[in-house]
């Protein structure tokens, strides 16, 4: 059992980035997909905003992960990096506000279940907006740690300039 374990954390290391450019890519198309059936097809237009608000913050990781990905000679500056962090924190601030008050409001309006037009399906596109705002903001810093801390040369940290 420990040597399947291993294989499989060997595999997903390997396989981290694609996994990530997948993940991206289904939410992208599943947040479109959203907007675009909550606005014609439901009339829900507040679930419709926030699903297109998470196809907006799943196309802005995907952007961060292939741009990293690609990027051999290290052009991104740690400017760059900190404006992926500032924009997925208030991507996470946004869907996390949104989410308590889409719940009062389903709570205050006494909503029983999951309705189409109401507003506890809103907070599952809150909490996807939350989602990709927490994985923009995490990538970002990890990849600025591995940008500027480390030097894959000498093996050990850079000095800071």
């Amino acid at each position: 059992m420990g040597e399947t374990l291993t294989r499989v954390s060997i595999g997903y290391k390997r396989y981290k980035t694609v996994l990530r450019i997948i993940g991206a890519v289904i939410g992208i198309l599943v947040g479109i997909a959203g907007c675009v059936a909550f606005a014609a097809i439901y009339h829900n237009h507040n679930a419709a905003s926030w699903a297109g608000v998470s196809a907006i913050f799943a196309s802005t990781f995907l952007y961060l992960t292939v741009a990293v990905y690609r990027d051999v000679n290290r052009l991104f500056s740690k400017r760059k990096f900190t404006i992926f962090e500032s924009f997925g924190v208030g991507g996470m601030i946004s869907g996390i506000i949104a989410f308590i008050i889409n719940i009062a409001f389903g709570i205050a309006r006494h909503e029983t279940g999951v309705v189409i037009t109401g507003n506890f399906i809103v907070c599952v596109w809150n909490f996807m907006t939350f989602k990709w705002g927490l994985f923009t903001f995490l990538a970002s810093r990890k990849y600025r740690k591995i940008y500027f801390e480390f030097d894959p040369e000498s093996g050990g940290l850079v000095q800071s300039t």
